[in-house]
């Protein structure tokens, strides 16, 4: 009988240490995103969550909404869903997990609202952008051929077919415009701007 009783407390010494380590196992948080670039209208994207103990879910502004908000250990989806923007300033936020004491999160970035527009119509091979003042100008060009680009002040597109062509320029944050040469230039709108 007294070998069995010093068998059992053996036993009970080699696995009483082997649960407590597994008690102690690191947290752990994955993503398979970690940014998240949403355009002025806003939208949701899915984010894979990982973890190996149970986690909750925060967003950093109300413009940002994150679904579910807590969860157990495994693999989930977060849906993280981002506002429209009515601002003509680009603006960031944070999704945060935490899972026990470790804290990781997925950034959240918006662009500005291009509520501002200007459309030239012109018949050159080549279009340069005009330039654009204003304080945090941020701005996208559409050249009319299906090529789109993020606009900078000395932006030029060239046309591999002849013909009139309408570019659009999408603003924000702009107050005033200067157009280096109208040749080729049939029409300007800035009704919008």
């Amino acid at each position: 009988m007294k070998k069995i009783h010093i068998l059992i407390c053996a036993a009970a010494a080699l696995v009483l240490p082997l649960l407590a380590s597994c008690e102690k196992e690191e947290p752990l948080i994955s993503f398979d995103i970690t940014s998240i670039d949403m355009k002025d209208a806003g939208g949701s994207q899915n984010v894979s969550l990982t973890t190996n103990y149970n986690w909750t879910a925060t967003a950093s502004d109300p413009w940002i909404q994150v679904s579910p908000t807590s969860g157990k250990k495994g693999t989930t989806t977060l849906a993280i869903r981002v506002e429209a923007s009515d601002r003509s300033t680009a603006r960031k936020g944070t999704v945060t997990v935490t899972c026990r004491e470790m804290v990781r999160g997925v950034a959240v970035s918006q662009m500005p609202h291009l509520g501002q527009t200007l459309v030239f119509k012109h018949s050159a091979s080549r279009f340069t952008v005009p330039t654009l003042t204003g304080s945090s100008v941020a701005a996208s060009v559409k050249w009319g051929d299906g090529a789109e680009e993020s606009y900078s002040s000395s932006l030029w597109h060239d046309y591999s077919a002849a013909g009139t062509h309408t570019v659009e320029i999408n603003a924000a944050g702009a107050y005033s415009f200067k157009l280096e040469s109208v040749a080729g230039v049939t029409e300007i709108d800035f009704s919008k701007f």
